[in-house]
């Protein structure tokens, strides 16, 4: 017959917390002992032990860690910072740094190779549960290099144009939600994603029907800081359909065609004149309004900021590389359009059978999410959130450019309270995380008790001790029950003595063992961390130039309707056209001095005393050679010179010309140069 398992009891039905209010009770005399134990549920010899100091306040079921209290702290702080600044730690990378301490420590452990297994990781997180793993967001570099004074300089920057004489009541503007717009766009995969199934333990393969159309529709979606949303327009990769891309969806939406379903300068243009603006009018905004866009060049046009500043738009654009930060659209829109469109996808492919997302029927899955997730308050709290409606430059998060501390950094900090606020105010938004319970156990024990004698920094044959002590109580509890194991802790802790019971004794005696070097147990004294966690747990120091290649020239103004842009474009678009004209004009003096060496080819004449020691016929020269080093023709026309008298042709140093090497090409092709063959 099967035998029920009995219930395990637990351990301490008690906080921490707990325990150290009651004994402040009891220590400032408004509890007795008796009365305290009652009362908070806590075993009167628990409450004896503790103010007598035969145990301390802070204690720990099992074996004592390896890292002490104050090694483990240091271990979170560099945890936290690391993550603050992008460089965020796996598991396994934690194992390693842990390793590369062990490494040069020299401490005793019973890690194979010193290298932590899941089971340290899994005990580290319980010990420490403000520490838990997340996913990481991909950040780009542009971005890591972002700072909070950058952001409030494009604050100020928009605050003056926007008081300046070029805005018609821009002070009034900026306190009218309805008049503030912004407008971004995103891609939504046609495959969408897959997730995690049920399926049977152990079976090796596991699908999931999918679209193998790996492309994407763009979504150019905009909404106003009031919570009014312009009907997005949807841009597919294609210039003509056989069938009409918006079935399914509302009258409303429009449609955008390019080569490549990206967004581009003319499809916006089109946004703009045609969907944008009459909308506007429609649901009578009054003019100007105010449209807030990232500077990507797919926005930029002469035509468009012409348009937008004949038609009372306000074109104005966010700093590069802020987004994530600034831009209304991706803080609060599109994630939830994302997410919602992942769902979407799943349920239409289970309502239909055997079918597929594709350009067809993209606007009739998409439309109901659009409808769920164009809300008034996601609008208002992402204008919100980017401090750009109500303004505020102190709103926006600053906990976002962490990454850009270490980029400013003068030389590597030490690993002491690590600071990654960008700007002083950036302190305030940062929630601190509360104190470690053990670190405030302790100093609880070592206000209450007796100050135990002060312990020298453990030399290597104690650490050996305690190692082996801990060791050998794991052992012996492996091949034991958890009733067994909770029965000699509660024992240990409650101070019985069972002299029966033998194989407790020689428990208790291993435990004592553990416990009598107090530098190594983190409960009852916190040792200085070693010069190993100086070496080790380092953080990355930013090149002190930024990767790539920077770009040089003027900085352009993020008034994108403004005069200042619109001359700027005009003097960009006449320079170019001035570029193409000097090369058509060159390009056509290249092709008439061409023409003119073919005609002369034609009319040379033979010599009249041919040279024994030149060919025989001009059919034997080889032009693609050069007749006086012989190398072959190698793509490069600037660099040959042709006779004008037969089809030889020469590198220039070949020639007998002098100082050929610094004439222009317009002078070699008004040069009349025969070779020394022909002269």
């Amino acid at each position: 017959m099967l035998r029920a398992k009995a219930a395990t009891k637990k351990y301490r039905r008690y906080s921490q917390s707990t325990l150290e209010e009651c004994i402040r009770k009891v220590q400032s005399g408004d509890l007795s002992v008796k009365k305290a134990s009652q009362e908070y549920a806590i075993p009167k010899t628990t409450l004896l032990d503790k103010l007598s100091g035969r145990r301390p306040v802070s204690s720990t079921q099992g074996p004592s860690p390896i890292l002490t209290v104050d090694e483990e702290e240091k271990l979170v702080e560099w945890i936290f910072h690391m993550n603050r600044i992008g460089y965020g730690q796996t598991r396994r990378g934690l194992c390693f740094t842990v390793k590369k301490i062990l490494d040069d420590d020299g401490r005793d452990n019973p890690f194979k190779d010193n290298l932590p297994g899941p089971h340290w990781v899994r005990a580290f997180l319980r010990r420490h549960p403000n520490v838990s793993e997340r996913m990481g967001e991909a950040l780009g570099v542009e971005r890591a290099y972002l700072t909070a004074a950058k952001l409030e300089k494009w604050f100020d920057e928009f605050v003056g144009f926007m008081n300046s004489t070029e805005v018609e009541d821009g002070e009034v503007l900026l306190l009218d939600p309805t008049r503030i717009f912004n407008c971004d766009e995103s891609g939504f995969p046609l495959a969408g994603k897959t997730e995690k199934v049920l399926a049977p333990t152990g079976v090796k393969y596991v699908y999931q029907y999918s679209n193998s159309d790996r492309r994407q529709i763009t979504v150019m979606a905009c909404m106003s800081a009031a919570g009014l949303f312009i009907e997005p327009m949807l841009i597919f990769p294609n210039s003509r359909f056989r069938y009409n891309p918006l079935e399914g969806a509302p009258d409303s939406f429009c449609i955008g065609r390019s080569s490549n379903g990206w967004m581009n300068t003319e499809v916006f243009f089109e946004w703009v004149a045609n969907h944008f603006l009459p909308t506007v009018r429609k649901e009578k905004v009054k003019l100007p309004v105010l449209l807030l866009l990232d500077g990507h060049a797919a926005h930029i046009n002469l035509e468009t900021t012409k348009f937008c500043a004949e038609n009372h738009i306000i074109l104005y654009c966010l700093p590069a590389h802020s987004s994530h930060i600034l831009q209304p659209c991706d803080i609060s829109l599109f994630g939830s359009l994302k997410k919602a469109w992942w769902a979407e996808v799943t349920r239409w492919k289970t309502a239909n059978i055997g079918q597929v997302v594709n350009k067809m029927n993209f606007a009739a899955v998409f439309a109901p999410v659009w409808r769920r997730c164009a809300r008034a308050d996601i609008a208002v709290s992402g204008f919100e959130a980017a401090g750009l409606y109500p303004l505020n430059k102190d709103r926006f998060d600053r906990e976002k450019l962490g990454p850009s501390a270490i980029f400013g950094q003068a030389q590597t900090p030490s690993t002491s309270a690590p600071t990654s606020s960008a700007s002083p105010s950036a302190s305030t938004n940062t929630q601190q995380s509360p104190p470690s319970t053990s670190s405030s156990a302790t100093a609880l024990s070592s206000s209450i008790a007796p100050t135990p004698p002060t312990v020298p920094a453990s030399p290597a044959h104690q650490l050996s001790k305690h190692a082996e002590a801990s060791i050998a109580l794991r052992v012996l509890e492996a091949t034991l029950t958890e009733e067994k194991v909770w029965l000699f802790n509660h024992r240990y802790e409650e101070d019985y003595d069972v002299d029966t019971d033998a194989l407790y004794n020689s428990w208790r005696k291993i435990k004592d063992q553990t416990r009598e070097a107090p530098a190594a147990h983190p409960a009852e004294t916190a040792t200085p961390p070693a010069d190993a966690f100086e070496a080790h747990l380092r953080f990355p120091r930013a090149p002190d130039r930024p990767l790539g290649r920077k770009r040089k020239g003027e900085e352009l103004p993020h008034a994108l309707s403004g005069e200042v842009y619109r001359k700027y474009m005009e003097k960009k678009r006449k320079d170019k056209e001035d570029e193409e004209t000097r090369k058509r004009v060159n390009r056509e003096k290249r092709e008439a001095a061409k023409k003119k060496k073919e005609e002369a080819k034609k009319k040379k004449k033979k010599p009249t005393t041919p040279d024994p020691s030149s060919e025989s016929d001009d059919g034997d020269i080889n032009e693609n050679t050069c007749a006086g080093c012989q190398r072959e023709y190698d793509g490069e026309e600037e660099d040959w010179l042709g006779c004008e008298a037969c089809p030889r042709w020469y590198h220039r140093r070949c020639t007998d010309i002098m100082n050929v090497t610094e004439m222009s090409d317009s002078e070699l092709r008004d040069l009349d140069w025969q070779c020394a063959n022909c002269m």
